[in-house]
């Protein structure tokens, strides 16, 4: 069907004001990593509501009142008020429903910007009335890098004068989309699941410009990597890292992804090569230089670009099935009749009797032994492999069985 099918929008945070009025608050469904506050405060300052016009307030506890009479200041003013982690007062957002409800008379400028995790007892009333955006994780280096790109504005790749600032800026979002990428490897990516965000990326893309932009004054042709590697790796990303091991990970790349050998002419720098793709700087030149090179990497990618085993993606590929079912399961319909007139339970009941019915016999293996003669090592592993495909074929005849005489209500149903 084509690549643009399984490739996620990027969010275009003008679409998402244009769409708004001031009657119907912006929920932001957030994932781990995503933080649009500081796209938004971009934002606003481009349509001209930055500066005092532009509020901001976490959510916690004893911040209910104040909450309340932002809300209250900021529709008269015509202001922009942001609350962030609403769920973590998601009682109190009931009395925030009950204020909406009764603002009638708001000022036409006035936005408000809601932030939540995924939560069940976040209020239905208050998604029904809101513009809602999910936040996606980009999946794979290609979007991640993408996705990083598309918020850089071309003005502030030119306002470094270095000529090294925009690889760096390169080698920093394919640094940046590296550590995110490793979360979903689990416990062999990190032993512990960093929230690494849009904020770390946009921090370490000034300090490059500070320091080249140092340098460039100076007319120093040193690069000052020791700081740069220093204020990056540990004090930004290894900040966020309380592993010993996961910060050892950090210095790790930072000692190969910067360095003077990434400009070394003779012998060309590459982040990841092998016969299918190679993950390289791209030339000189213009931001199009540098998403054309994104636009040519692979959709998906392997665990050997970040250093990985290629083992290392079985358990995530194991997770990504086992919540890819859970998720259709949850879509099923929950009522007895579907629209055909079957019953839910007839229609499952179908479903596990065409299945037993094509369920292979079970292999047997003293007549295999016999014909394999003398066993070598790969018949020995064919024998176990075809042991264990026995199991498996038992395994799925009982538990068929099983739910189709729970179906008929002859045993109870288990989850």
């Amino acid at each position: 069907m084509g690549e643009s099918f399984v490739t996620p929008p990027v969010i275009s945070y003008e679409q998402i004001f244009e769409k708004s009025t001031s009657s119907s608050p912006i929920v932001f469904i957030l994932s781990p990593g995503a933080d649009p506050a500081g796209e938004l405060h971009k934002l606003a300052g481009r349509i001209g509501a930055g500066g005092s016009r532009l509020k901001f307030l976490a959510m916690g506890q004893g911040q209910e009142k104040l909450a309340l009479q932002m809300l209250e200041t900021a529709s008269q003013r015509g202001q922009w008020l942001l609350l962030q982690n609403c769920h973590l007062l998601v009682k109190w957002l009931r009395d925030l429903d009950k204020a909406l409800e009764k603002m009638t008379h708001q000022h036409p400028d006035f936005r408000l910007w809601l932030t939540t995790a995924p939560t069940p007892d976040f209020p239905i009333s208050i998604l029904q009335r809101s513009l809602k955006v999910v936040t996606e994780p980009p999946n794979g280096l290609k979007l991640n890098m993408r996705n990083t790109y598309h918020k850089i504005p071309p003005s502030a790749l030119e306002e470094c004068p270095h000529i090294s600032f925009k690889p760096l800026v390169y080698v920093l979002a394919f640094f940046h989309a590296v550590v995110q990428e490793r979360r979903k490897y689990g416990k062999i990516g990190w032993n512990i699941s960093y929230d690494f965000n849009e904020s770390d990326f946009t921090v370490c893309m000034e300090l490059l410009k500070t320091y080249l932009t140092k340098a460039f004054e100076a007319r120093d042709s040193n690069m000052p990597w020791g700081s740069l590697k220093y204020l990056i790796g540990e004090v930004m990303y290894g900040g966020r890292a309380i592993d010993n091991f996961d910060r050892r990970v950090l210095r790790t790349y930072m000692n190969e992804y910067f360095g003077d050998f990434i400009f070394d002419t003779f012998q060309p720098f590459h982040f990841f090569i092998s016969p299918q793709m190679d993950y390289k700087i791209p030339q000189f030149g213009h931001k199009d230089n540098y998403t054309n090179e994104i636009e040519a990497l692979p959709l998906t990618n392997g665990p050997d670009v970040f250093g990985l085993h290629p083992n290392a993606e079985i358990g995530y590929f194991t997770r990504a099935a086992k919540d890819m079912w859970e998720q259709l399961v949850e879509l099923q319909p929950q009522t007895g009749e579907t629209g055909t007139g079957v019953s839910r339970e007839d229609f499952i009941g179908g479903i596990a009797s065409d299945i037993q019915s094509k369920l292979p016999n079970t292999f047997e293996l003293d007549q295999i032994k016999k014909k394999c003669g003398t066993l070598t090592p790969t018949n020995v592993v064919l024998l176990q492999e075809l042991e264990r495909f026995n199991n498996l074929i038992r395994r799925m005849s009982l538990s068929l069985v099983n739910l189709q005489r729970a179906l008929a209500g002859e045993v109870g149903m288990r989850n």
